[in-house]
């Protein structure tokens, strides 16, 4: 077998790491040592494991090199406190969410001293540039293996456990029985007491495997390694089930606080108590990802988006699991659906050529501002909510819940077929198209008549002309802000998804709908059969309701807000701005030029797939996070979902005969 000669790079590596490991022996400090990490630094974070790869060649290419750096190493860390970075570093704060982001800002603002002596300030010293963490995550377990083979650091050179190691271990220990026997997550476990309870008979054997070396015992201490790393395991399981729970029983950032620090702790302590065993393999790959996890939190302890991303991103996998299963419905398969859908949006389209009148009379009133934008987001909420009482649909209000249904049907990142995804996506696309029609078709010709109507009623316009030309000029794509209100638009429907969803889950988690039906006022006055329908409609119906309510103050009353405020807000909807349109052509005897009608007609179709871009894309973007997809996945999602459009352009906007089976449907 051909030995692979070293490039120039290494031969400089490897004088470098000589000179270097040699002013450290002399008593030069840890500085050569920064030098040395600066040496190995690749200029990218993806290189991260072809440049230790380099440092292991280097050293293996210099006889007795590795074992001296791996010396100078131990020596070092043998100097300085290991017990608090065991114990915090990487480990969520028990000063909760908003506690620790108050922390991260302050840092930020005054940084704190080092601690003297202390493994976390060795770390960040080393490790001195901001990207350091990412291209050390870029290093393989492998290579990790094969560098501290060739520094010498074995599993059968550590002795016994250090005392910081073991106290470490039975700190950890006891903080995970603590946390493990917190209501919040005991009440998820049914049928476990403190004495079965994972949580606690982790507590019990960590300490058993501990105690074994400290008391001098010789023998048993593999069978107890592996009784304790498999009632990790059990706890993991037991963390899953509650999450698992939350789907019924609902979550709260307290409780997701629990199960994310469980998570990190159950992290922490299986590496520890591998550091302690002799089996070669587990213990080098156990080091190198305790190394990895030390250096990714110190570079991170003081970042703020990161904090928010990690404590959000399961609280936002609940939202969205809720706002899914309302989102189904939304996602039509076959010809019958499609043409069902299509009625339901022909309704949507009449009930909102209604409100758009309303609100067009409403504005010349003269009522003070602030009366105004109550009245308007009053009747855009009603607006809204009887268009989903009746069982009608509002094109816009679905991207927000079908994004979350298609995220959902990601699955976890262990068990993702994303194939499946395509015939999901096209009939999304193909509900939205039937929706956005529907609306048109209904709400411009009605709002027409409705106007014709109410001149012929009382005499006057609905609209007078200065209010008519007003209005369409508001709709034309190049001379007012239309592309940046339709935007503004979409972004309320997005966040109104999000309201849905988490109205949804503060109910189950507060068992809102159990609580009303057993409600001692409403089971006297309606009946234990009343009030359990009470019960159940607030169940079914109330986080999409507070969903609309939001959605209709915040698109209604957003323009008078701007004009009290003095700054260019407003939003412009695809179904209310058709609807002001055949108003304002009916107000003006249908007296508009030509190239204005174009104008407009561009500027509706504009806003509507503005609404459309921007509450799903912020909606599946958020969707996709929770279910932490890689770039990667999202490129295979994107090409066959190409390869669908290029093949399947039809199936885009009209079903096919047959449906297309029901895998997809969340």
């Amino acid at each position: 077998m051909s030995v692979r000669p070293p490039d120039s790079r290494e031969k400089e590596l490897r004088e470098i790491a000589t000179y270097m490991v040699a002013r450290v022996e002399r008593g030069a400090g840890v500085d050569p040592l920064c030098e040395l990490v600066a040496a190995i630094r690749p200029r990218r974070a993806d290189q991260g494991d072809e440049a230790m790869r380099r440092l292991v060649r280097a050293l293996e290419a210099s006889d007795g090199l590795g074992e001296r750096l791996g010396r100078v190493l131990r020596d070092l860390v043998g100097g300085v406190h290991l017990f608090p970075a065991f114990t915090e570093s990487g480990v969520p704060s028990t000063k909760g969410f908003l506690g620790e982001l108050t922390s991260r800002i302050l840092r930020r603002v005054v940084p704190e001293l080092d601690p003297p002596a202390d493994l976390r300030s060795l770390i960040r010293y080393l490790f001195s540039d901001p990207q350091d963490h990412e291209w050390i995550a870029d290093v393989t377990p492998a290579t990790w293996r094969d560098l501290l083979s060739a520094m010498g650091v074995r599993a059968d050179s550590v002795t016994g456990i250090d005392v910081e190691h073991a106290t470490a271990i039975r700190g950890l220990a006891h903080h995970i029985a603590s946390l493990g026997l917190q209501p919040e997550i005991h009440e998820r476990l049914p049928g476990l007491d403190e004495a079965v309870s994972p949580f606690m008979r982790l507590s019990a054997a960590a300490l058993r495997y501990v105690e074994g070396f400290e008391t001098g015992e010789v023998g048993g201490q593999t069978r107890l390694l592996h009784q304790a790393l498999e009632v990790v395991e059990q706890c993991r399981d037991s963390v899953q089930l509650v999450r698992d729970g939350n789907r019924e029983h609902g979550t709260n950032l307290r409780l997701t606080g629990f199960t994310y620090r469980l998570d990190a702790l159950l992290d922490r302590i299986e590496i520890l108590l591998h550091l302690s065993e002799v089996e070669e393999e587990k213990f080098r790959e156990s080091l190198g990802r305790l190394v990895a996890v030390l250096v990714a939190a110190e570079k991170n302890r003081n970042a703020v988006l990161s904090h928010v991303r990690e404590h959000v991103d399961l609280l936002a996998l609940e939202i969205v699991e809720h706002s899914a299963r309302k989102g189904s419905k939304y996602i039509t398969s076959g010809r019958r659906d499609w043409w069902k859908f299509f009625g339901a949006s022909l309704g949507g389209g009449v009930i909102v050529a209604c409100f758009s009148l309303v609100k067009t009379l409403t504005a010349q009133w003269g009522l003070p501002l602030g009366i105004e934008a109550i009245l308007f987001g009053l009747n855009y909420s009603v607006c809204f909510v009887l268009i989903y009482l009746t069982g009608s649909a509002l094109a816009t209000k679905q991207p927000a819940m079908t994004a979350n249904t298609i995220a959902r049907e990601l699955g976890d990142p262990q068990n993702r077929t994303l194939e499946r995804l395509e015939e999901l996506v096209i009939r999304v696309w193909r509900s939205q198209f039937v929706s956005f029609v529907g609306n048109l078709a209904a709400a411009l010709p009605i709002a027409f008549l409705l106007s014709m109507a109410f001149y012929r009623v009382t005499g006057a316009p609905a609209a007078p002309d200065y209010k008519a030309e007003s209005m369409l000029a508001a709709l034309h794509p190049l001379q007012s802000g239309t592309v940046f209100y339709a935007a503004a638009a979409g972004f309320f429907l997005f966040a109104a998804g999000l309201v849905s969803g988490w109205v949804d889950n503060r109910n189950l988690n507060r068992d809102v709908p159990r609580r009303v039906a057993e409600h001692p006022v409403l089971t006297s006055v309606l009946g234990a059969t009343g009030a359990a329908r009470v019960g159940t409609f607030l169940d079914k119906n109330l986080g999409i309701i507070a969903g609309n309510v939001f959605l209709g103050f915040a698109l209604g009353s957003l323009g008078t807000v701007g004009e009290i405020l003095g700054l260019p807000l407003d939003i412009r909807h695809i179904a209310f701005a058709s609807a002001e349109f055949g108003t304002a052509l009916e107000s003006l005897n249908l007296a508009v030029a030509g190239e204005v009608v174009v104008a407009v007609a561009i500027g509706i179709l504009l806003i509507g797939l503005i609404n459309f871009l921007v509450s799903f894309g912020l909606s599946l973007a958020m969707a996709l996070e929770s279910r932490r997809l890689t770039w990667r996945e999202l490129r295979t999602v994107t090409g066959h979902l190409g390869s669908a459009l290029v093949r399947r352009p039809v199936d885009w906007f009209w079903p096919p005969r047959t449906p297309a089976p029901e895998e997809g449907q969340a």
